[in-house]
């Protein structure tokens, strides 16, 4: 055998025993074919999903649990992963782990729902005829409450149609199939207290108008009717999901990071 021939070999047993991220999700092409149920084309998600990984080094060493986790949820909800549409969105977050007596740093895959993708799931329960999340601005007149003859109201006159001005708040509305309209308004540090520890890896930090306007969104869902989809992606959104290889069950983990001595 020559040299060339013998690197050539050890570079695929390495290959074959230290699989890249790209080898795992092909792998898993068959179940996430059964997830998506012949609503979405799996070579095309596949693909997808793979461009989001190549994107990011940090979700390249990402546990292989928590990233086939985080891509089986958006198979699961049939949401588009990448930035194209705004569906869903694989991110890296670094945790401490305890391996016996140490603590090592370890990459895990955090998956996160888009606005748009909020949207999308929200339609599926076929008695929503209409939703949308506005940003209120610096400048704006608004004015919400409550009152025996209007109920609960909100008046909104924006100042202009410039998206340059700071946000100050976030409305969402939802009008329902023979129930009327229903709403819920979010201030900016309500909706800067429900983003993830660590969002400056996230779309928080490269998208957060986007981000706001599904905040609002996830703050009027106890009033929506509810998708199958809808639920679980209110279940699994910004906390870990990790599948169980042969298994098409997920399991949330809803993680605290653990401190290492001396990072309290």
């Amino acid at each position: 055998m020559t040299a060339l021939s013998e690197a050539t070999a050890s570079k695929a047993v390495a290959h074959q025993t230290k699989p890249t991220a790209r080898d795992l999700i092909q792998a898993q092409q068959s179940a996430i074919e059964a997830q998506l149920a012949g609503a979405m084309n799996s070579s095309a998600f596949v693909r997808a999903a793979i461009s989001s990984v190549s994107a990011s080094p940090q979700l390249q060493q990402a546990t292989p649990a928590s990233l086939l986790g985080g891509i089986m949820l958006a198979a699961q909800l049939k949401l588009e992963i990448g930035p194209a549409l705004g569906h869903f969105h694989l991110t890296p977050r670094l945790v401490n782990k305890k391996v016996g007596d140490s603590w090592e740093k370890q990459w895990t895959c955090l998956p996160i729902i888009g606005y748009q993708g909020y949207i999308e799931l929200a339609y599926r329960s076929g008695r929503i005829e209409k939703i949308e999340s506005l940003l209120v601005r610096k400048g704006d007149k608004f004015d919400h409450g409550a009152n025996s003859e209007r109920g609960r109201f909100f008046d909104w006159s924006p100042a202009d149609y410039e998206e340059t001005r700071d946000w100050i708040g976030v409305v969402a509305i939802a009008k329902i199939k023979g129930a009327g309209t229903v709403w819920a308004y979010l201030p900016k540090d309500k909706v800067i207290a429900r983003r993830p520890e660590k969002w400056e890896r996230t779309p928080w930090a490269t998208n957060e108008e986007e981000m706001a306007r599904k905040s609002g969104i996830r703050a009027l869902a106890p009033y929506l009717p509810k998708s199958t989809e809808l639920g679980k992606a209110l279940e699994a959104d910004e906390n870990k999901v990790e599948h169980i290889a042969g298994v098409h069950e997920l399991v949330v983990t809803r993680e605290v990071e653990t401190p290492e001595p001396g990072d309290q």
